[in-house]
């Protein structure tokens, strides 16, 4: 490639006025964590154990806590049940229409699950199919759609920030297609109108470095977009965990940051559990001698890649050329053992303590509920502080997006989540106070329907009108008195039918 330059991302955005330094420093921390998310650290889940002889090499087991953490907070911070409302019926229809052709629900649902496992993530909104006339200065979105991404820490470079937060924005993503490399870059800045601008790049890529080249494919999308609006087209998800690593940073620092020795404990503690019955089954001590090749076969009598045949050391009294070792199998001291570290690693992961319980192979949610005065809950409700920012951000962008360069028409102006509380219960106080308030005549029935049993309106409405039937049923059904207010209600019913058909008679 006579005559093209080959320049490194650092390069690249030098040349653009931005450093990224900053991502470059960060990167080795989203590396550690990644490792640890993905269940294989190399330099801790890679070991030797020594048989006398030589080192074997051995692939330690793994629990997996740290994607089972950062898995269960996406999925108590956002699931099927999160419901967002906008100013108006029409526009939430809308919402939910972009949202079930993005597949949105399952995309955030992941991204905020990688989002805690490496500290941060970005939702970025884009709209595909536009064409734009520079030469008119028109604009046709006949065949626009929104499109809703998630964007993970790797991919994510930080160009301008303030108090932590992210102003300006560059995504870059690697891709290879028919067998050649090619980096994408988007960047979102601000222009000197103080509007959002996107700006598209696409390079062919040799070991990660860009080659630029007079005659790059531009593939159809546009180089240049001004979103004519202040509202950022990206929106960044972090824990809302203060940052002990660097104060600084614009990134977030992972939901296990602070509890690698304690993953590190627990798989040491469940490997160890999965190796008893090996370990400590009967073991066979042997002398040098009898490690040797055998005579005339040239083969070695025992397998010198066996860990439960230790090679005893020269000098050994020849009378005793095999000797044999057994105990009693550690089985329940070492699940026990498992069991203590999920509990200080449920406590780290701000679960509290009984979150996670232990059977023998794999970790089970042992909470169900929680109450509302619980370690859980209120880590729950301090995640979904951040969390809500960021979702409100890029409901705006969505709905912005969709409506002036799409097919929408919708307002945002009031955005409104209701998160999923359905696991949040006070011992049973609420239902008994509720109980008693509508005894007491300061609760209406339908409203104890809907809000302790969780009922709709409609469902509430048809509940009582049964409850209400039957009750008249069942008097009747055994014989009891019906209510004076019952009769009365009778009577005048059939006054009523009698003067219907007087007026009818008359009529004719």
């Amino acid at each position: 490639m006579q005559g093209d330059e080959v320049m490194n991302l650092q390069q690249f955005f030098a040349s653009k006025g931005y450093d990224i330094s900053e991502k470059l420093n960060w990167q080795k921390n989203i590396e550690i964590w990644d490792s640890w998310y993905k269940g294989k650290v190399r330099k801790f889940h890679n070991y030797y154990i020594y048989n006398g002889q030589k080192k074997v090499k051995r692939e330690k087991k793994s629990l997996q806590g740290a994607k089972k953490g950062s898995e269960d907070w996406a999925d108590l911070l956002f699931n099927e049940k999160v419901k967002i409302n906008l100013d108006n019926q029409e526009s939430t229809d809308a919402l939910n229409e972009i949202f079930e052709k993005n597949n949105a629900v399952v995309k955030i649902n992941q991204g905020i699950e990688r989002s805690f496992a490496l500290g941060t993530g970005a939702l970025v909104v884009s709209v595909q199919n536009m064409k734009i006339d520079e030469v008119m200065n028109t604009i046709d979105v006949t065949d626009a759609k929104t499109k809703i991404q998630f964007v993970g820490a790797k991919k994510i470079y930080p160009l301008s920030w303030e108090d932590n937060e992210v102003k300006e924005c560059a995504f870059v993503t690697y891709k290879t297609i028919k067998g050649i490399d090619y980096v994408y870059i988007a960047m979102h800045i601000i222009n000197e109108k103080g509007n959002y601008e996107i700006q598209n790049y696409k390079f062919k890529a040799q070991n990660r470095n860009l080659i630029v080249t007079s005659d790059d494919e531009k593939e159809g999308f546009i180089e240049k977009f001004d979103t004519k609006n202040n509202i950022p087209w990206f929106s960044i998800i972090k824990p809302n965990i203060c940052n002990n690593i660097d104060a600084d940073t614009p990134f977030g620092i992972s939901v296990y940051a602070n509890a690698i020795d304690v993953l590190k404990e627990l798989d040491d503690a469940y490997n160890e559990l999965g190796n008893e019955p090996v370990l400590g089954r009967r073991r066979t001590f042997i002398s040098e001698e009898m490690m040797t090749y055998d005579n005339g076969s040239a083969e070695m009598i025992f397998d010198p890649e066996d860990i439960s045949i230790y090679r005893m050391p020269k000098g050994f009294n020849k009378d005793s050329m095999i000797q044999h070792d057994s105990g009693d199998l550690r089985t329940d001291k070492l699940q026990s053992d498992v069991q203590f570290q999920l509990n200080i690693l449920s406590s780290k992961l701000g679960f509290g303590q009984e979150r996670y319980k232990f059977d023998g192979a794999n970790i089970q949610t042992a909470t169900g509920v929680i109450s509302e005065n619980s370690d859980m809950y209120r880590t729950l409700k301090k995640h979904e502080q951040v969390l809500d920012i960021s979702l409100k951000t890029i409901i705006q962008a969505i709905v912005y997006a969709s409506t002036m360069f799409g097919n929408y028409t919708m307002s945002a102006k009031h955005i409104s989540i209701d998160y999923d509380d359905s696991i949040i219960e006070d011992t049973g106080t609420k239902q008994v106070r509720a109980q008693s308030e509508v005894g007491a005549g300061l609760r209406s029935k339908k409203n104890y329907m809907k809000e302790i049993r969780g009922l709709g309106d409609k469902q509430a409405q048809d509940e009582l009108t049964l409850i209400d039937s039957e009750k008249i049923s069942n008097q009747e059904l055994f014989g009891f008195p019906i209510e004076e207010k019952t009769k009365n209600n009778d009577l005048n019913k059939n006054k009523e039918n009698e003067k219907k058909k007087e007026d009818k008679k008359k009529e004719k």
